[in-house]
This record gives structure tokens, C-alpha cells and sequence, in this order.
């Protein structure tokens, strides 16, 4: 696969002063970065290109290489684990702030696992919040997830906020054709008109700080955007995996069948002979000086393909380390107890509880803007702002198993086993929960109206307080 990189330089788009400069700043580094960024989709969907030696593999064999999909496995063996149900206010009230519309018009749900997944990809990914047209049928508070390959972003270390963040929107055969930029006190839009020339338009910011939300895997000081989950190790292995293979291919087209020599024989009775073309040189005979030697026959077996499995299994074993990946998946002729594959796990559960840590900041983050900006608020609301994600749990254990400890725990905390922290510890699910206490609440409301009939027949039978509607009347005025 073909890597294309834009050489040109800064397209004129008609800014000035100091965003001008940022502008600038941003587009070379989306330059700079675009091939890193290309490189590790290649590598994600299995089309990186075989880097061969050139020692044991013919020159007709070297394309014919298998591609792998190691490197697929290894970043959703982290995503698949990081599920984003919804949110929770601190006061744990459902939705005050309408949430839930924004999340359904936006289908944020769904589309925070693409983001998450192209993070893990490329480090980082980002969610634009925007006001979309409505009468197009946008909704009115627009999210959309940005991949890095096709964005560039700053980083204001003491606000701790974008300082500014450009999006490739569209390219041609000569570079970006549509873009947007976001300060902090203005976006732009440019489009690249028929002429070649660039047609600017502009909106105010009404938040006061860049409207795009960050989704960032691994940070660190000097990395604020991350670390991808496709390490230099991951991808050297996936190439030392596909030469291993080919190898293996080789060695089976070529040296796997048995050899035959025979010594002491006329060649020249062989050459051209369609009977020994036919077993592609399985027969090899050498010449004789003493022309009385009785000619003699030797078999030489083929070559094992142990070498090469071994040699698999071992990658294998070092990208399932690199990845955090249990041993199991590299050898499963040793299967374990439950308990030793789930320890064989914690790294990678670890691991991935800290990834929805940051994946969730980014994901309130965009939450808060979107508030703001539907409701027009300058700053966040205090109980907007203790705002959390809610993940499913990334250990995956037995039914079983969590159900004795959800019983356990029931049994020694008061109201554990009604509350919705226990209902989440037992593994349901945010859906589950919300159908099974609107479930409750109907069979609370039933039982109440058994309770009130059954309470006016006995009155009725007793001959007391006949009426009913009259005693409900007098208690409540």
C-alpha cells in the first residue's frame, strides 16, 4: 500500500497576525505526522508491504506473503474491553441536563467507539462540538469524532485545554481541498474553490475556548497527545511474523520433499529426459570417472517445518507480551484455569481501566461544550461539572464467579444488592438496569393499589369508613 504525503507548503487561506502563525503551526504538523499516522493504519489493516532480506526467499515468491492481522488483534483486544454505557451526575439525578437527547441525535455512543479505536490507533482522536443545521436534519448540538491522520492540535499546558486544532475535512491529488480551524475566539471554514483559490469563512466562538475535545491514549509530560497502542516493537514483529511465514512457504514448495542423488550414473542420460522434469529436480544425479562404478541410489529427506513454527511461536510470544496479551494466544496447546487466564489478563485490564480514565475526560469534556453550547452558558454548571463516564467493568469473568461475589457483598452491605452499583458489579448492563427498576416501580404501584383495594373491602366488610374517596379527600385537605 501507497503512503501518499502532500509536499507542498502552506496553502494561502488568507489569515493573519497571530492566527495566521497558529495556522501555520498546525498545518505543518499535520505534515509532519501524516506518514506516521498512515504508516500504522497500514499496519492496523494488514496491508504493510513485505520487508524481505533478500537472502533465502526467490525473487518470484516475495509478494506472495501472507497478511496478518496481529496488529488488529492487539488494539482491540483493548478497545473491545473499553464500553461507554452513558454518564452519571454527581447528584444522581437521571439526565438533568438532557443528556440523553444529545447522546441519541448524535449517536455518540457508537460513534465514541470508533474514536476510541482510532486512538489507539494513532494516540489520539478528537471530538468537534459544533451547531449543525438544522433545517439540513443536523441536530442542533453537532459531535463528530476526528481521526489524527487527518487533524492536528495544540496543547495549552497551562490551561490545560487545545489551544487551537485544525481538521482535514477533504483532499485532491494536490492536497487538503476543505479545512477547518478552531481558535479560541473564532472557526474557520475554507474550501478550495475550481480556480484553485481558497474561499474563507468565518463564526464567532461562543464558548471562549476551542470546541473540540480530546480522546488521548497514554499521555505524558512530555506527550500530551499519547502514545499508540501500535508500538515499533508490535509493527517489527508483524514484519519478522510475515518473513517467518514466508519462509515457511518457501521451504515447503522447495525443500520439503525428499531428495534423491544418484552417484555413479551417466548424467547426460537424464538431461532433457521429461520423466525426471516431471518430479521438478527431485532426482539429481553426479558423473563418475571410473565407468565401471555401479551406479548407487541415496534419499536425503526434507527439510522439517519445525524451525519455522518454533520461530512463529516465539513472535508470537514476544508481540503477546508487547500487547499485553495472554501466552494463551500465542500457544493454546496448554490450556489454563479460569484463574490463570484472567491473572494472565491484569495487564491488560489495568491498562485498560486507565485508557477509559482519559477516554472519559475526553468524552465529559464533550458533553460540557455541547451544554454550553446548546444552553448558551459561559462556564460550566457546578453539577455539569462533576460529570463522569461510565464504563463497563474491562474484567471479564465468569457468571458464575461474579454472581458469588455479588451475593457475598449483598449479604454484608445494606441495600447493596437493590442499588445500582450492585447492579452494575453483577454485570448488567446501563439498559438493563433502567427496564428492570422501571420493572420495580410498576410492581410497587400495583402492590399499592392491591393494598388500597384490599384495604376498602375489609373496611367495607367491617363496616367501617365505607367511603373511601371521602377519608382520601379529608387527609389531603
Amino acid at each position: 500500500m501507497t503512503i501518499s504525503f502532500y509536499a507542498g507548503g502552506v496553502p494561502n487561506v488568507g489569515l493573519t497576525g497571530a492566527d495566521h502563525d497558529l495556522f501555520v503551526k498546525l498545518f505543518n504538523t499535520w505534515q509532519q505526522k501524516r506518514r506516521r499516522n498512515l504508516l500504522r493504519t497500514v499496519y492496523y489493516e494488514g496491508k504493510n508491504a513485505l520487508k524481505d532480506f533478500g537472502i533465502a526467499v526467490p525473487p518470484q515468491m516475495q509478494k506472495a506473503f501472507t497478511p496478518l492481522q496481529e496488529i488488529a488483534k492487539g488494539v482491540h483486544a483493548m478497545t473491545d474491553r473499553s464500553v461507554l454505557e452513558g454518564f452519571v451526575s454527581p447528584s444522581g439525578a437521571d439526565d438533568p441536563f438532557a443528556l440523553d437527547t444529545i447522546l441519541d441525535e448524535n449517536d455518540f455512543v457508537s460513534e465514541f467507539d470508533l474514536a476510541t479505536t482510532s486512538s489507539a490507533i494513532h494516540a489520539c482522536a478528537f471530538l468537534t462540538v459544533s451547531t449543525g443545521d438544522v433545517q439540513a436534519g443536523e441536530p442542533a448540538v453537532l459531535t463528530l469524532p476526528r481521526a489524527a491522520d487527518a487533524s492536528a492540535a495544540t496543547w495549552d499546558k497551562r490551561r490545560r485545554m487545545l489551544g487551537g486544532f485544525l481538521s482535514i475535512i477533504d483532499t485532491d491529488d494536490s492536497g487538503p481541498s476543505e479545512m477547518v480551524f478552531y481558535t479560541w475566539e473564532t472557526v474557520y471554514s475554507f474550501s478550495k474553490g475550481t480556480s484553485g483559490r481558497w474561499v474563507k469563512s468565518s463564526m464567532r466562538n461562543p464558548l471562549g475556548e476551542v470546541a473540540v475535545s480530546r480522546l488521548v491514549l497514554q499521555p505524558e509530560l512530555n506527550r500530551p497527545f499519547g502514545h499508540s497502542r501500535i508500538s515499533r516493537t508490535a509493527m517489527g514483529l508483524t514484519d519478522a511474523m510475515i518473513r517467518t511465514l514466508l519462509r515457511a512457504e518457501v521451504s515447503a514448495e522447495f525443500y520439503s520433499a525428499d531428495k534423491y542423488w544418484l552417484f555413479g550414473a551417466d548424467v547426460s542420460k537424464f538431461i532433457g529426459d521429461d520423466k525426471w522434469s516431471a518430479v521438478m529436480g527431485r532426482m539429481n544425479a553426479i558423473d563418475v570417472d571410473n565407468p565401471e562404478q555401479k551406479p548407487d541410489i541415496h534419499r536425503f529427506q526434507g527439510s522439517s517445518p519445525q524451525p519455522h513454527t518454533e520461530q512463529l511461536r516465539m513472535l508470537k510470544s514476544l508481540f503477546a507480551d508487547d500487547q499485553q496479551l495472554e501466552v494463551r494466544w500465542a500457544d493454546a496447546s496448554n490450556p489454563s484455569s479460569a484463574d490463570a487466564i484472567y491473572a494472565a489478563k491484569e495487564e491488560l485490564i489495568m491498562k485498560t481501566r486507565t485508557a477509559n480514565r482519559t477516554w472519559g475526560r475526553g468524552a465529559v469534556k464533550a458533553m460540557q461544550l455541547a451544554v454550553r453550547l446548546r444552553d448558551g452558558l459561559d462556564v460550566v454548571p457546578g453539577e455539569l461539572r462533576g460529570l463522569q463516564a461510565q464504563f463497563t467493568d474491562p474484567a471479564i469473568v465468569s457468571p458464575s464467579a461474579r454472581a458469588d461475589a455479588f451475593s457475598k457483598l449483598a449479604a454484608s452491605i445494606d441495600g447493596f444488592g437493590a442499588s445500582e452499583v450492585g447492579m452494575e458489579f453483577a454485570g448488567l448492563s446501563r439498559d438493563q438496569i433502567i427496564r428492570l427498576q422501571a420493572e420495580r416501580r410498576r410492581g410497587a404501584d400495583r402492590s399499592m393499589l392491591q393494598m388500597l383495594i384490599g384495604g376498602a373491602d375489609g373496611d367495607a366488610t367491617a363496616g367501617e369508613r365505607v367511603e373511601v374517596g371521602a377519608v382520601g379527600d379529608s387527609t389531603a385537605g
